[in-house]
């Protein structure tokens, strides 16, 4: 805001034309100022994001690396999940399922268009990755996704439990369990990863104990992943996919 009683000299002062409001005036700021602040990268980064990696630069760019890394494996992850979400409810509903009542009220219309007025294609490549899961999840296919039978939890942290507590009772984790907590810590990774966040955060205990702050919390037992084994997270779940295709691709991709 200007203040009146004491006006801005006339060449600290320009009109924006693409401001909505006409007429408004505003500061300029020199073009030394503005070269100070490229110059400078812990303002390019902000003090603040760098403050969750000790103040290091290197470490902030470690964390966009795993991101980048982590990204490729998840597009692969996402894209199998979408097309094996409509290969199978085309086998159990039919071929137009995605345009029926049940699954238009958990997709949110992203245009203009009305869903219904899209091809079932284009809905489709539309889902969000939230939309993905309610889907499977409104569907009861959640075993379809993965065969995670042998799927070892205790490989990512070393609290990690294969089973969860049911009234009371210890109960080994189902293929439907095991396939509820790896799509709903791909869906915290890929949150992190897609938005630049923090990888390698961990929580630190007071007998130093660390433990990993991706997890998810099924039948009363807590799963997480350590910032080391977000990689082979991912790559053990497209193993589980059987592809030698995909697996090949992925492998000459340099991830």
């Amino acid at each position: 805001m200007i203040n009146l009683l004491y006006p801005l000299p006339l060449s600290k002062i320009c009109y924006n034309p693409q401001s909505s409001s006409k007429g408004v005036l505003m500061r300029k700021i020199p073009l030394d100022t503005l070269r100070t602040f490229d110059k400078d990268a812990i303002s390019i980064l902000s003090p603040k994001r760098l403050e969750g990696y000790e103040g290091s630069i290197e470490r902030h760019y470690e964390n966009l690396f795993l991101a980048f890394q982590s990204g490729k494996r998840i597009a692969t992850l996402e894209i199998y999940l979408r097309n094996k979400l409509d290969f199978c409810l085309r086998e159990i509903e039919g071929e137009d399922w995605i345009k029926s009542e049940k699954s238009l009220c958990l997709i949110k219309q992203k245009t203009h268009i009305p869903l219904p007025a899209l091809y079932p294609h284009q809905i489709l490549s539309s889902l969000m990755f939230g939309e993905l899961i309610g889907l499977i999840n409104a569907y009861g296919i959640k075993h379809y996704m993965f065969d995670l039978r042998d799927f070892d939890f205790r490989k990512y942290h070393w609290s990690n439990r294969n089973y969860g507590y049911i009234n009371g009772k210890k109960v080994a984790f189902s293929n439907i369990d095991k396939n509820a907590i790896v799509l709903n810590l791909i869906r915290n990774i890929r949150n992190r990863a897609f938005h630049w966040e923090n990888l390698f955060k961990v929580t630190k205990k007071d007998n130093g104990d660390i433990f990993p702050r991706l997890t998810h919390k099924e039948n009363n037992s807590t799963i997480g992943v350590m910032p080391e084994m977000i990689l082979e997270f991912l790559d053990d779940l497209i193993d589980c996919i059987g592809n030698e295709v995909i697996k090949e691709c992925i492998r000459k991709g340099g991830c």
